[in-house]
């Protein structure tokens, strides 16, 4: 008798356990269920701009350069460019600025080192240019504007204290593409053309800091 009681007893407690279970399961199996659906994300639209298919540029520019021994001046000019893909451009670049005294001719007091003339100094340059990091700049939600990181070298003349001087330039640059037809670049170069006004030819080191508005078409 004890051992019937006993058995039924065990029979209850293994169908409570087995029912508990089978329930547990199928909780999980549902929650499983749930996590695999997907969010729905509504995509945004951005308005993207993009270089005119005829890849030429036209910029107007200014900015400083640091004319070694010369201290600091503005400096201005144009640049035209072509873009011959997505990865490399051409551009011509033109120049001038105006050279202040230098530190000897501030402390001598005495007669200055170059005319008026001298002082004005026009460069042309023609150089390569490689879009090393383009990408894009995200100004608001709904608006992106193309962004290149460029590196550019080339070869020039710098007419400059009465003398036109072998240069090579080279530096790098950011730019930013409004509405298609229009960017804003901010570019630093170096200028490098040997000087001799101090009795010794001396290789210079002159910079540039400069902003240009451009013009697609």
């Amino acid at each position: 008798m004890e051992n019937r009681l006993l058995s039924i007893f065990l029979t209850l407690i293994l169908t409570s356990v087995t029912s508990t279970y089978a329930q547990t399961v199928e909780e999980t199996d549902e929650d499983s269920e749930q996590s695999l659906i997907q969010p729905q994300i509504e995509r945004v639209e951005f308005d993207e701009s993009l270089i005119d298919s005829e890849d030429f540029e036209i910029g107007l520019y200014t900015g400083m350069l640091s004319i070694e021994d010369f201290g600091v001046n503005s400096v201005s000019g144009l640049k035209f460019a072509y873009h011959i893909n997505e990865s490399y451009f051409v551009q011509l670049a033109v120049g001038e600025s105006r050279a202040g005294m230098t530190s000897f001719e501030v402390l001598s007091g005495g007669a200055p080192l170059l005319s008026d003339d001298e002082r004005d100094l026009k460069f042309y340059q023609i150089n390569l240019g490689y879009n090393l990091f383009p990408g894009e700049a995200f100004v608001s939600q709904s608006t992106t504007l193309n962004s290149a990181f460029y590196l550019v070298f080339g070869l020039g003349s710098t007419d400059f204290a009465g003398d036109d001087r072998h240069t090579v330039n080279y530096g790098f640059g950011y730019r930013l593409l409004f509405k298609d037809a229009f960017s804003v670049n901010a570019d630093l170069k170096n200028h490098v053309f040997d000087m001799d006004i101090f009795g010794e030819k001396v290789e210079t080191n002159n910079i540039e800091y400069s902003l240009a508005l451009s013009w697609y078409f």
